[in-house]
């Protein structure tokens, strides 16, 4: 096929899938009968968290599917998930056939614990999963790098834990995609994560359904799904102008599995809003190193995407080093093992150091990885 990548990949987002026994051997004694659990019903395997987005959940959507028309569902086994989801030797060899030299990884069932609302509760659950990451990353400390999941409530527990996490190798930090209205990430009370992410170089990571509140907007599950990202784009636009970015002007932010193509829009309408409104609105703009927005955002943020051909082709408006490409290894939606194909649609009259930049280098710049480039 032509345009087929001809180097090593660096997937910028994948997965593990928990074992289902994770919380309950690891959460604190005290937690272990509230502990998340995978449970096995007559029509399928369900995770069950209390406090999560929703508490009983189907797993089918962690299970990978090898042909881009299988049928897929949200109903499933956990003993049809990928055996590398769980066991990092096996996941070499996925990898390896996938033609991934390294990968960024993300929890999977973790991603509905951030709207549990005991904080400490929650914080059990976390710390478990980041132990067990971290062990998982260090089957292979040369290709895997793991993300921590990170509390924002109480904010000294986030930075403590962010700590902990980046001696224990974990690469990055994960928080929810947006807070409660008004006290979104415009709120200076988060500075002190924005500064341990700066000292501790730990990005932070804003994953697509990783929240406090559920990201449906119309009940229509195929609308809500393909504007995901919306949530993200929020959060982002409103840390660029409350001028998050200029009190921490080494903070590095990523919006993950949001795909980035709504990026070229929001890059010129936010340059005319912080120009055209200044009269009425200037006050909600505080942005004081006289930056436009796309600049910011272009210093300061970066964007995963799996399939997203008209990102890659306006990647000079959203920025040829802010794009990175991502698997989502081993989930239904996921390029594996066809990766090379997919970005080989993507790649076609694209320079081959730009596909470099997008499918490797940048990935390894951001997270400062122990790759050549």
């Amino acid at each position: 096929m032509e345009n087929l990548p001809a180097f090593k990949m660096v997937s910028a987002d994948s997965h593990v899938v928990e074992p289902p026994n994770l919380w309950v051997e690891r959460v604190d004694l005290r937690y272990r009968e509230r502990a998340p659990r995978i449970v096995s019903e007559p029509d399928s395997d369900y995770l069950v968290c209390e406090g999560g987005l929703t508490y009983k959940h189907p797993i089918g959507l962690t299970v990978c599917t090898e042909a881009a028309d299988d049928e897929v569902s949200m109903i499933g086994r956990f003993a049809n998930v990928r055996k590398g989801a769980w066991d990092p030797h096996a996941r070499l060899a996925d990898m390896d056939r996938d033609g991934v030299e390294a990968e960024i990884l993300y929890t999977s069932f973790g991603l509905s614990m951030f709207s549990i609302p005991d904080p400490d509760f929650q914080l059990a659950c976390f710390r478990a999963f980041n132990d067990w990451l971290a062990e998982y990353s260090s089957g292979a400390p040369n290709r895997l790098y793991g993300v921590a999941m990170i509390p924002t409530d109480p904010i000294e527990a986030a930075t403590a834990e962010m700590a902990r996490c980046r001696k224990m190798g974990l690469r990055a930090a994960m928080i929810s995609i947006s807070q409660d209205t008004g006290q979104g990430y415009e709120n200076p009370a988060y500075d002190p994560i924005w500064s341990a992410s700066e000292d501790l170089e730990m990005p932070i990571s804003l994953h697509v359904a990783a929240s406090k509140k559920h990201f449906s907007q119309t009940g229509n599950v195929m609308a809500d799904f393909s504007l995901a990202f919306t949530p993200t784009m929020y959060s982002l636009a409103a840390m660029i102008f409350s001028g998050v970015f200029d009190r921490h002007r080494k903070l590095k932010v990523v919006s993950v599995e949001n795909d980035a193509a709504w990026v070229a829009g929001i890059l010129e309408r936010m340059d005319f809003r912080a120009h055209r409104d200044r009269g009425w609105a200037g006050a909600f703009n505080a942005i004081t190193s006289g930056r436009p927005p796309s600049q910011i955002f272009h210093e300061h943020v970066g964007v995963t995407f799996m399939r997203d051909r008209t990102a890659v082709r306006n990647r000079d408006i959203i920025g040829l080093s802010n794009l990175m490409w991502g698997s989502d290894y081993p989930h239904f939606d996921g390029t594996w093992p066809h990766s090379k194909e997919v970005l080989s649609e993507h790649f076609g009259g694209v320079p081959i150091e730009d596909q470099l930049r997008i499918a490797r280098r940048n990935a390894i710049e951001l997270y400062r990885l122990p790759l050549e480039q």
